[in-house]
């Protein structure tokens, strides 16, 4: 007997827009984090690129034995010639119901232009995408401005709060890991201010520019607990060299995680953690809010997929584990990260169905949950009010 998840439901809820305008490197070079131009004749060499031939061979029907150049521009010019109905053919073969993005992509350098958005939303309009937004993307302009302190946080409060009211934003997110860590530690208004005008007057003081940030994402957790939506944390790998990862486990959040008055918040590690995976397991069966998504991991990690779910479920409870893919620049990394999660959690599944650890009826409710009844009750609020379709241009406030 082998649980079998192929038809079910998918809800990817965390990736990012692709376009063609943001496809930089190769496409066998989309299969990596890393920011350092990786040569290409490696990357084809992991077991990833060789996941990720298998499939693309079976999708579009391609003789086995066809070399990795030919792959590619066979894929490239399926692309090029009708870029939503290859798209299409993903979503479809994906199972796809939603996908959750976060439009505050990239970290650093120049964010998606008004044009680029809406050709993403023309190309997945086959599926709702419903909107994260990352609070980064609405300080970070602030800082540049150099705006007073309290200038800064009446617009950065009006802006999470208009995302929520009137964009139809189901999260916030925070890549807080990325500049600062997530060590975050309570800190007032005042302490605040004057680290503020600090970090203004010397950008590098590191000291400083924590205390800001760690202000401005605690007052993003307030209006989660009040608009009663979760907060996506980048946690545990990313993008190398920007991100160092000591400071991204999540562990270095026990101070908040352990703080009475943010026991209402519902906090997602997203990417698993990754390395830190047994690490966020462990929070997520602890702290009744914390919740964990599998994305990067997914696909990532190739064949540690199903090794990394068993360690993950050792203690996290199946209602607080969502899939998700991280997919950005190219389409096919949310396809392939939806491709690999029925394979793996349908063989973990089995194994403890074989186990006698759980029954068979319970596997298929367990995997359910997973990849789309845990999203749909998490992020209830603005679920059902707003999708791609009002997602035009005009009313986003992605900086060009």
């Amino acid at each position: 007997m082998a649980i079998d998840l192929s038809k079910m439901p998918m809800i990817d809820d965390h990736c990012h827009p692709f376009m063609p305008t943001r496809e930089k490197k190769t496409f066998d070079n989309c299969f990596t984090l890393s920011l350092i131009p990786p040569d290409s004749y490696h990357t084809r060499n992991t077991l990833l690129f060789k996941m990720v031939r298998k499939e693309m061979i079976d999708l579009l029907g391609l003789d086995p034995a066809i070399s990795d150049d030919a792959l590619i521009q066979a894929r490239n010019e399926r692309y090029a010639a009708s870029p939503k109905a290859y798209v299409d053919l993903l979503l479809q073969d994906a199972g796809m119901e939603s996908m959750l993005v976060d439009y505050g992509f990239p970290v650093m350098g120049s964010r998606l232009a008004a044009e680029e958005l809406d050709w993403f939303h023309e190309v997945t309009s086959a599926v709702p995408t419903r909107r994260i937004h990352r609070v980064e993307a609405t300080f970070h302009p602030m800082f540049e401005q150099k705006l007073p302190f309290g200038e800064l946080e009446d617009m950065y409060l009006a802006e999470l709060r208009d995302e929520v009211e009137n964009c139809g934003t189901i999260a916030y997110k925070t890549v807080i890991a990325y500049h600062t860590g997530l060590g975050i530690r309570p800190i007032g208004r005042a302490e605040a201010a004057a680290s503020y005008e600090r970090f203004l007057s010397n950008p590098s003081d590191r000291a400083a520019e924590k205390d800001i940030r760690d202000y401005l994402v605690l007052q993003a957790f307030e209006l989660c607990m009040d608009y009663d939506i979760p907060i996506q944390m980048h946690s545990g790998a990313g993008d190398a060299p920007m991100i160092d990862v000591k400071l991204s486990s999540p562990l270095l959040m026990h101070e908040i995680l352990s703080d009475p008055h943010y026991r209402s918040l519902k906090i997602i590690f997203i990417h698993t953690a990754y390395p830190f995976v047994e690490e966020a397991g462990y929070l997520v069966n602890q702290y009744p809010s914390v919740y964990l998504d599998l994305s990067s991991m997914i696909p990532f990690s190739s064949i540690g997929v199903r090794p990394k779910l068993r360690q993950i479920f050792e203690m996290a409870p199946f209602t607080k584990v969502l899939y998700g893919s991280d997919g950005f620049t190219i389409p096919e990394v949310s396809w392939l990260g939806a491709r690999v999660i029925r394979k793996e959690l349908g063989l973990l599944l089995t194994d403890l169905v074989g186990e006698r650890i759980i029954d068979e009826a319970y596997a298929y409710d367990a995997a359910s949950l997973v990849l789309s009844e845990n999203a749909r009750g998490l992020y209830i609020r603005n679920w059902d009010k707003y999708s791609n379709r009002y997602m035009s241009a005009d009313n986003l406030t992605i900086s060009n």
